[in-house]
């Protein structure tokens, strides 16, 4: 068993593909993440760390950083988390939190924080989504991508949606969300659902993996809400992914959110893996 840097993307996802695309929906936040560095529509300010753990030539683990964002973790054995951490420790790396499968993060967390003397608290526990077929509720508005004239709204809307939904240590000013909307709306990954012409809720399709994609920014201001909005959003921006030749569509939701987790189980997702994330303190 060995530790490999990886200083090249295609590299690092030839030699992974095995592992991640064995559970392509759980892995898609690395896949899609590292696919879109080698497509050159995501562009990290620092070089990004990719490593793996090799057990008889085959990629078993593997663990990516783009600085300074959080460490994400694919499925691993404790000998693989701790050759990890120690690797992690000998560079310096520096990451403000861990995201994985459940038991994954977890363990990690507890080496890191025995290893740097790093305390941790828990962050958010994310439930994992796979959708194949929609189960179209009734539709009583259109999805369109979103324009240039929805810069400010949509900025304002994803600012709301981190402050309501993420952890402190996630959030972002209003002017970074707006920059963040400018490049979504020049990327072609944001959609607004409209009522009567009005928009009334957002969502976004990123991370395209070879097979799927994911459904994420999922907004309704609070005074919209209850209409089922979010619902036609997702479902129509689902239908249209799958149309656009997709096998399957993820979604993350918050398990502390019992709504969100049940509205889109009623559209066709169902789940495949819980995720938690921890914060180093």
């Amino acid at each position: 068993m060995n530790i490999v840097l990886d200083n090249d993307v295609q590299i690092f996802l030839k030699k992974s593909q095995d592992l991640l695309y064995k559970n392509e929906a759980q892995n898609s936040l690395i896949v899609g993440l590292a696919s879109n560095i080698l497509r050159g529509t995501l562009v990290p300010k620092l070089a990004p760390l990719f490593l793996r753990i090799e057990d008889a030539g085959r990629t078993v683990a593997v663990a990516m950083q783009t600085p300074p964002m959080n460490l994400l973790l694919s499925e691993a054995r404790d000998e693989d988390l701790n050759e990890f951490a120690i690797y992690l420790n000998n560079v310096g790396a520096k990451f403000p939190g861990v995201v994985g499968p459940s038991l994954v993060a977890e363990k990690f967390a507890d080496l890191w924080q025995d290893l740097t003397g790093k305390t941790y608290s828990f962050g958010m526990g994310q439930k994992i989504y796979k959708l194949e077929k929609v189960l179209m509720p009734a539709i009583h508005g259109e999805l369109r991508a979103t324009i240039a004239s929805d810069r400010d709204l949509l900025g304002e809307w994803l600012f709301g949606f981190a402050n309501e939904s993420l952890p402190l240590i996630e959030r972002k000013p209003l002017e970074d969300w707006i920059a963040h909307a400018e490049r979504s709306i020049a990327n072609g990954t944001s959609y607004m659902f409209l009522i009567d012409g009005d928009p009334v809720s957002t969502v976004s399709a990123t991370r395209p993996t070879e097979n799927g994609i994911s459904i994420n920014g999922v907004y309704t201001p609070k005074h919209l809400r209850k209409n089922g909005n979010a619902s036609q959003a997702v479902a129509l921006l689902s239908q249209r992914m799958l149309d656009e030749g997709r096998k399957f569509c993820v979604l993350y939701t918050d398990l502390a959110n019992p709504t969100s987790n049940k509205i889109y189980q009623k559209i066709g997702y169902q789940e495949v893996a819980d995720s938690k994330f921890f914060i180093f303190n």
